[in-house]
């Protein structure tokens, strides 16, 4: 069998791990990767040691069935740092769990050979096509070449800058587009003013980043609700709580939530653990919602439930409100209505939350933090495209990726579900909400690889 993975950040790394443990003999992987990096991608590729992995690592095996494997990694190492704790309570480099990824796929690609190959590959992969007997690769420099399975794991697709209104009056030099490219981060000078958009985990790590680097000028980031995440602490196990199937509406579900936080409050247990419980059953409870119940939850609970689910890790949030309480740093709501240029580099309106006249805010930079673009309708990646334009994929119907079946098959325009062409990663965020987290990824990734070869298990690399 041949299999191709488009993408090798940590869904298709992850799905070529779950595969090299139960491919046949003869088998080969062609795992393709643009930026000729495998393992990292671009969360993990950081080389600052204050970008912080925002989940315990002792929850972040690679390995759903071997929940100590990056703890034994971690332990086994001569790593920098203080030593990670037996409970695993610690919150780690992301850079680091990047060099993890990379060194447990060269293991497992040396625990398979020769049996099972794997050939990687920078081309980039600009399109598909399904013949009778496979799928056909097309390469940007022209080149095709035949496989039996494709598996799309091209992770998160970059932020689109919100409101266009006014802002090709901006001279590009002042606009950062990629919060995660260093060089555009670089142009920010010391003194300079800085406008983020965005108050989640991203606008996190730049702030945390330009407080490391001694920055002086003002920091303002700005989202609708000026929400930030809410801080990791330590938590105690809760029991299960909901149940997909009952009740199935977000506010029911909202109900429980608030009734356990009480419970636990009475036995001294925070609310955190509460939440916690719900992570197993997260992807059941949002399939059990029908669509306009979905929606809803988008349109009242969704900020409610990011601040809450994804969190700071405690030292990054020391960091984040002592730049707070020295004034440096400030939040604001609102919504932006237009962009101008202006001596200082550029001019935002911003409208307050709550409705009221517009505020002008001025800075030399904005960076963009606003989260990944999920309306693959508005992603101009040339895969997207071809998938789209050739009906061989179509958005699901909440617009937070591709529509794709039980068994994460691409339906098509015409709504037939593929059985060659698969989807894994944040790409199915229609389908299953909780898809871009480790534990939830190589959850998905490990169910792929068991439908296709239920029988088989060479064990997880040492």
């Amino acid at each position: 069998m041949r299999l191709a993975i488009i993408g090798a950040g940590f869904t298709g790394t992850q799905t070529a791990l779950e595969l090299l443990r139960r491919l046949p003999p003869g088998s080969h992987i062609l795992l393709h990767e643009r930026s000729g990096v495998f393992g990292p991608g671009l969360a993990y590729s950081t080389a600052h040691a204050d970008h912080l992995l925002n989940v315990r690592a002792a929850n972040m095996s690679a390995f759903e069935d071997d929940p100590s494997h990056f703890l034994r990694w971690l332990w086994a190492g001569d790593l920098p740092g203080p030593a990670v704790p037996p409970s695993g309570h610690a919150f780690m480099p992301r850079g680091l769990y990047g060099r993890y990824l990379a060194e447990t796929l060269a293991a497992a690609e040396a625990q398979v050979a020769p049996a099972v190959t794997v050939e990687r590959s920078a081309r980039p992969v600009i399109g598909v096509d399904e013949a009778p007997d496979g799928v056909d690769l097309k390469f940007a420099d022209g080149d095709r070449c035949r496989v039996d399975l494709v598996v799309v794991a091209t992770g998160n697709n970059p932020p689109q800058w919100p409101f266009p209104e006014g802002l090709a009056a901006v001279d590009p030099f002042r606009l950062i587009g990629d919060p995660w490219d260093d060089g555009e981060l670089g142009r920010i000078g010391p003194d300079d003013d800085v406008v983020i958009l965005g108050t989640g985990l991203t606008a996190v790590d730049v702030v945390t980043l330009l407080g490391r680097r001694g920055h002086r000028g003002r920091i303002t980031a700005l989202s609708r609700r000026g929400l930030l995440p809410s801080v990791h602490e330590q938590t105690r196990p809760w029991k299960p709580f909901l149940v997909p199937g009952e009740d199935p509406r977000p506010l029911a579900y909202l109900r429980r939530v608030r009734d356990e936080v009480r419970k636990a409050a009475l036995e001294g247990i925070g609310w955190r653990s509460v939440i916690d419980a719900l992570r197993p059953a997260t992807q059941d409870l949002w399939r059990a919602l029908p669509l306009a119940e979905r929606q809803r939850f988008l349109r009242h609970l969704r900020p409610w439930w990011e601040v809450h689910r994804h969190r700071m890790a405690p030292q990054v949030a020391e960091g984040i409100f002592a730049l707070r309480d020295a004034g440096q740093f400030a939040v604001k709501a609102g919504r932006i209505r237009g962009w101008a240029a202006a001596p200082e580099g550029l001019a935002i309106s911003l409208g307050p939350k709550g409705g009221g006249a517009a505020e002008r805010l001025t800075a030399a930079f904005a960076v963009n933090c606003t989260g990944v673009s999920v309306d693959y309708r508005r992603i101009s990646a040339p895969l997207v495209r071809h998938l789209l334009d050739r009906g061989l994929a179509r958005p699901d119907s909440l617009g937070l990726g591709f529509d794709v079946d039980e068994n994460f098959g691409l339906i098509a325009a015409d709504g037939t579900a593929s059985r060659r062409l698969f989807a894994l990663g944040p790409p199915c965020k229609g389908a299953l909400w909780e898809i871009t987290a480790v534990p939830d990824i190589r959850k998905q990734s490990r169910a792929f690889a068991l439908r296709l070869f239920p029988d088989r298990d060479r064990g997880t690399p040492s």
